[in-house]
């Protein structure tokens, strides 16, 4: 029992240095549903408007889970809404709020409990932990309705499962992947070349992941516009998105994405001038954080938001900032680093 605490307490941690950011954002953001199709979409599925936009009307986890809490507390939501609020639907979106400041929140101690599965102190892993609870697009996710929170969960799940080797895990990332977005199809043969599992068996788990995942979309399909294929031919159509994110990756709007996405934290970096900790830093970036780095890439290519991608490499960068963190804690002399 006592156990849980530590784990409340570090849920909590997360959860409140999320919600003020998220809160101003969800607060002052401009909910323009024409510039901003996929809080439409999400926003229609919380209301059982299943005619979206073919791919995105598949993620129906946070949009249900936010619909549900809309409906049990939104009576009081609403009666708590601000006349200022720039938003469609007030208490839906502070469903949506809540729901996903859950999800970052789940999505921080993942990262924490990643962070010290590299041998790190509690402190160089806190270190870790907000410089991601404190990215500008943490609080994006949190504040608005949008469904990527549960994708940076299943990608956490993923990376702790196989620096563990945790199979409980992974298989939970394989059944819940799909469901989060289509491109976890990319993370599958990270899973299938890095995981502990038995080859035979990840290939029996990721076809009934994947029968569960098409034959909920067969039969949502019977009652909507669209089909399977539909949503395929979007999901492949993101491939001429590539010459369109070379330019902007190559060109200064691209570079001020990148450093903009951890900010002064990515100043830790320049420690690495010691040799102690550059060797700590290329010791513990193994075979599989390179090839998690490399997906990440090419999320980043078939999506013209070059930054909101790059966000998906922030575990790993959170790890790196710990193992600096917990190597200059360890010096007697902080001077020492030359």
């Amino acid at each position: 029992m006592h156990s849980r605490w530590p784990n409340l307490l570090l849920f909590f941690f997360c959860f409140a240095i999320l919600l003020g950011p998220a809160y101003a954002l969800f607060d002052s953001y401009n909910y323009d549903l024409v510039a901003n199709p996929d809080i439409k979409n999400y926003l229609g599925l919380a209301n059982f408007e299943f005619d979206q936009n073919p791919t995105r009307k598949y993620r129906v986890i946070i949009p249900f889970l936010a619909g549900g809490i809309n409906y049990v507390f939104g009576p009081v939501f609403s009666a708590l809404a601000p006349q200022t609020f720039p938003g469609p639907d007030f208490s839906l979106c502070l469903s949506f709020l809540l729901v996903n400041c859950a999800f970052m929140a789940l999505f921080g101690m993942l990262v924490y409990r990643l962070c010290k599965s590299f041998g790190v102190s509690s402190l160089a892993a806190i270190v870790g932990l907000l410089s991601v609870m404190t990215c500008r697009w943490s609080s994006y996710i949190a504040g608005l309705p949008l469904i990527d929170s549960l994708y940076m969960v299943v990608i956490a799940m993923t990376l702790l499962g196989l620096k563990t080797q945790n199979a409980k895990l992974i298989t939970a990332a394989i059944f819940l992947g799909p469901w989060a977005k289509e491109s976890f199809i990319f993370f599958a043969p990270l899973i299938f070349f890095f995981s502990s599992i038995p080859k035979w068996k990840q290939a029996g788990l990721f076809l009934l992941s994947g029968l569960i995942v098409f034959t909920f979309r067969y039969f949502f399909d019977q009652g909507t516009i669209g089909s399977i294929d539909l949503g395929l031919k979007n999901d492949f159509a993101h491939v001429d998105n590539i010459n369109e994110a070379l330019k902007r990756l190559f060109s200064f709007h691209g570079v001020y994405e990148i450093f903009s996405i951890m900010g002064a934290w990515g100043l830790l970096f320049i420690a690495s001038v010691n040799q102690r900790i550059r060797e700590s830093l290329r010791e513990n970036t193994k075979s599989y954080i390179i090839f998690f780095l490399v997906i990440v890439f090419i999320h980043a290519l078939l999506s013209v938001e070059l930054a909101r991608m790059f966000y998906l490499a922030t575990p790993v960068l959170a790890v790196f900032f710990s193992i600096i963190a917990d190597r200059i804690l360890s010096m007697r002399n902080f001077q020492t680093i030359s």
